[in-house]
């Protein structure tokens, strides 16, 4: 049951993270030559799309990890426990460092949005920014300590586990680097076809 669960939560952050990299392509360009405001809040969507592939991407290769280890008898079970436990804690630190700032940013813009609309889904956008800002703070104060705790303890007591580190180091490039090139696929992709600049110089070399 808990492997149902856990493979529905992955699907659905999944696609909310592919919705913020395709809304962020729709304005990429645009806000490239607006700049200011809109350019800060597009990037801050697409770092927050980076984060959410980048824990899907984590959770499924850190599982193939467990399973392999545990049916392969490639790692001791204390080894097979400090990889999973330090791949998780330093792609769950890495994310929260990217996804407090970036949603404040887009938590104020959301107010600001509400503010001067004033409209049924401003207000809801606004009101579950504001949910998920606090629950993610409240989050973050509770565990971020712990897991630097446990990153830290790992890394003193290191001896004989030098190899174990750097292939958590290795599990955490690659979910980052998956999460990198997925979102900015999406990105170049809703880009492309949503260019605002590009249609209308398309449009003035068709008329000439």
């Amino acid at each position: 049951m808990s492997v149902i669960i856990t493979i529905v939560l992955l699907a659905v952050n999944f696609g909310i993270s592919w919705f913020n990299a395709n809304t962020v392509g729709r304005i990429w360009s645009e806000s490239k030559q607006i700049g200011g405001g809109a350019r800060v809040l597009a990037v801050a969507g697409y770092v927050m799309a980076i984060a959410g592939f980048t824990m899907v991407y984590s959770v499924i290769i850190i599982a193939i990890i467990a399973a392999l280890g545990n049916a392969g008898g490639y790692f001791t079970p204390e080894q097979l426990q400090l990889l999973i436990g330090l791949s998780s804690d330093l792609t769950y630190v890495l994310i929260v460092l990217a996804v407090i700032p970036t949603g404040i940013i887009i938590w104020i813009n959301s107010l600001i949005s509400f503010w001067k609309h004033k409209s049924l889904r401003s207000g809801g956008i606004a009101a579950w920014n504001s949910f998920a800002m606090v629950s993610n703070v409240i989050s973050a104060s509770r565990n971020l300590p712990s897991a630097f705790g446990r990153i830290f303890s790992s890394l003193k007591n290191q001896r004989g586990n030098g190899a174990i580190i750097l292939l958590a180091l290795v599990v955490v490039a690659c979910a980052v680097l998956g999460g990198y090139f997925t979102a900015s696929a999406i990105v170049k992709k809703a880009d492309r076809k949503y260019d605002l600049f590009s249609k209308v110089g398309m449009g003035k070399l068709a008329s000439a």
